[in-house]
């Protein structure tokens, strides 16, 4: 009968390593072992080269771990899966702020126009203008002075445009808040702006109202307009004082 002896190989990772718990070899050509074999970065595994050793008394030889130049396809493909992955997650990111930015960012209404101010301008007077027969058999008058007094009589100023009480600031900053009271307006930007366009120019009821109760800040206006939007829109549209609205929303549980 033959006489089998198992042989023992010691492992030696060459340019590369091994894993921790890395066992010897019983087979020559170390097939056995290889998968804990770690190639250098850009190389591959290729197979282990037997080295007897003989002076070593614990193992029957020694296999070293021996590697090749990763080919540039395999290199590609072996890093492929790591770009797609890096794309995904930049994508995700990318999807992720831009719904947290449509989520947070309040929609700018659009701001209501302004009122334009009312000028009424004066008819022209197209009226012929009134002149005195003159008789010529009782009173004899120089042809010169009577085309002079005629010259005085067509010649009248034209009267100048009066400013009507829409143009002042004080109407015209009544008009647009009211404007945004009976419409119903229940976002904030519009009213924010209505104070900085005006601040400095107008004052009132109105003005008083805009910038200490309804932009006292952020949570005294949900408040506010939580009670506006209860009105009904007709109710609203009766509204012209500050009282009034006050005691509407008041009566708003």
């Amino acid at each position: 009968m033959a006489d089998f002896t198992e042989k023992h190989y010691s492992i030696d990772p060459g340019a590369g390593k091994k894993m921790d718990g890395c066992p010897y070899s019983i087979f020559e050509d170390g097939h056995d072992v290889q998968e804990y074999i770690i190639p250098p970065k850009g190389y591959v595994f290729s197979g282990f080269r037997f080295d007897p050793n003989a002076s070593n008394q614990v193992y029957d030889g020694k296999l070293i771990a021996e590697y090749e130049k990763e080919p540039f396809n395999e290199k590609l493909k072996s890093n492929l899966w790591k770009l797609i992955l890096a794309l995904a997650i930049v994508a995700v990111i990318a999807i992720i702020v831009v719904l947290a930015a449509g989520v947070f960012k309040d929609p700018k209404p659009n701001r209501p126009p302004k009122a334009q101010p009312t000028v009424v301008n004066p008819e022209p007077d197209t009226s012929e203008p009134e002149t005195t027969a003159v008789d010529t058999t009782s009173i004899e008058t120089p042809a010169e002075p009577q085309a002079e007094v005629a010259s005085e009589v067509t010649e009248e100023p034209v009267a100048e445009p009066q400013q009507t009480v829409a143009d002042t600031p004080n109407e015209q900053f009544k008009q647009e808040f009211w404007a945004l009271i009976h419409q119903r307006t229940i976002m904030m930007d519009p009213y924010h702006d209505l104070f900085f366009n005006n601040k400095g120019q107008a004052s009132g009821e109105e003005y008083d109202y805009l910038r200490f109760t309804i932009l006292q800040n952020t949570t005294a206006f949900k408040e506010w307009s939580g009670k506006l939007r209860k009105v009904p829109a007709t109710e609203l549209e009766s509204l012209s004082t500050i009282d009034d609205l006050k005691n509407k929303l008041n009566a708003i549980e």
